[in-house]
This record gives C-alpha cells, structure tokens and sequence, in this order.
C-alpha cells in the first residue's frame, strides 16, 4: 500500500492539477493524505469536491507550520511506502513504479525534477543542477542539505524512528527525514527527472533556498540539528 502525504496551505490556485497527477498513479487501495493548515482560500472547498475515495482529507485547528502540518499528514499514513508531496507540483507519469524500485533495496530515494516557474514553463534546468546530486553521509548533510521533500519516498519503517518531526530548532521537514534515513539505512538518488517543480511562494520543500542566516545563525542551527539528531545514533 502506498500513501502519498500533502501538506496544503491556500493552495487553490495550482492543487487540482498536482492531485489529478497523484491519484492517476495510485491503485484503489492507495491513499493520498492531505493535511490542509487552516487555509483561508478556496483549498478545502477544492479538495472536498474531488470526491475520491482514496483521498483524505485532515484539517488543523489554526495554522500550525510546515512541519507539524506534514508530520500531522504522516501520522495519519497507513502504507507500506511513503512519499512527499508539495501542493503546486506536477507528477510525471511512472514516479510511483520508478521509485518503488528503489525502495526494494534501500530505505529512502531522492529524484530528479524539472524546474518551471509558475505556469509550468521549464527553466531548462533540474533541480539536481541546481543543488547536486544527493549526497551521502550524516555530517555532509547538516552542513548542506541535499534533500527535496517532494523528491522524496521512503520506507514505512523510516517514521518509527523520524517522527514527531522535531518542533525545535526550525528544521527543515525534509532535511530531518533525509538524515534520520542516512542513520537508520541507504538513500538511493534517482538521476531522472520525474516531477514539474515550480519555484514559487507556496512550495513547502527547502531545495535551492538561500538561506538568509547570519554565519552565528547557521552555525548554531547546525549545532542544534546534531545535537537533536545523536539520540538517533543510539537507536536500533
């Protein structure tokens, strides 16, 4: 079983396409979560005339975040397989089957994704031009993270040791997903491209984000996000 986890926050304007995408990917006992963060558009509306039995619908009492609204989304997953979903992409066709792939021999994968602005039209660019490929190693990823939330799939077993996504720190949902996989097993990054990644205001990923942090700042938060990550190290 699959479960495919949205965080959404007044995502009207572009959500109907990236679910369209989704749902024509998953079989009937499939789902897709969607943790809607008190959005004050059209969004819950949208997603309750979409009448699929596969979706579910969560909605927060109040805005709570990116993290606790995905980590809500996740608490929710009964699948065997989890993957991340941002509220404006698009999904090409054959994501879930490529990905599943991987998943047979490792605990997370990454992928590839073009990059488009907001009405689709492709930058010429991938987001692994932009960021690298996804590299492996624990401290490599505090100091730069190369994970991408809705490039990201992993195993069930991932959330027994991941979650509750820390609400601490200010750290990023998918980084920490990404870290607590490289502790816990292997990461395998997938090369090809296999969403439409628009670069806009509403992406709830942290691919290609400058960080505007003093150098105090982004030192204490990598303090902070290895201190938070040791207990990991003595779980089995």
């Amino acid at each position: 079983m699959i479960s495919v986890c949205m965080a959404t926050y007044n995502g009207e304007r572009y959500l109907r396409r990236q679910v369209e995408s989704i749902l024509a990917q998953l079989a009937d006992g499939d789902e897709l979560i969607v943790s809607d963060d008190g959005s004050t558009d059209g969004t819950p509306a949208l997603l309750e005339s979409l009448a699929d039995p596969r979706l579910r619908i969560l909605h927060n009492n109040g805005k709570r975040g990116v993290n606790a609204n995905f980590d809500n989304a996740l608490r929710h997953a009964k699948g065997d397989y989890i993957f991340l979903a941002d509220q404006d992409d698009v999904w090409l066709p054959g994501k879930v089957s490529r990905c599943l792939r991987e998943l047979q021999e490792h605990i997370c994968v990454v992928h590839d994704a073009f990059i488009t602005d907001g009405n689709l039209q492709m930058s010429g660019a991938t987001l692994f031009s932009v960021t690298g490929t996804p590299h492996p190693g624990v401290w490599r990823n505090i100091m730069r993270n190369s994970f991408t939330g809705c490039c990201m799939a992993f195993r069930s077993e991932l959330l027994r040791h991941a979650t509750p996504i820390p609400s601490a720190g200010g750290f990023y949902h998918d980084q920490w997903l990404g870290l607590v996989a490289l502790r816990h097993g292997t990461v395998a990054a997938i090369t090809e491209p296999l969403i439409l990644f628009r670069r806009n205001d509403s992406s709830a990923s942290s691919a290609g984000c400058k960080s505007r942090l003093s150098l105090f700042r982004k030192l204490k938060y990598r303090a902070m996000l290895a201190a938070t990550l040791c207990p990991q190290f003595f779980r089995k």
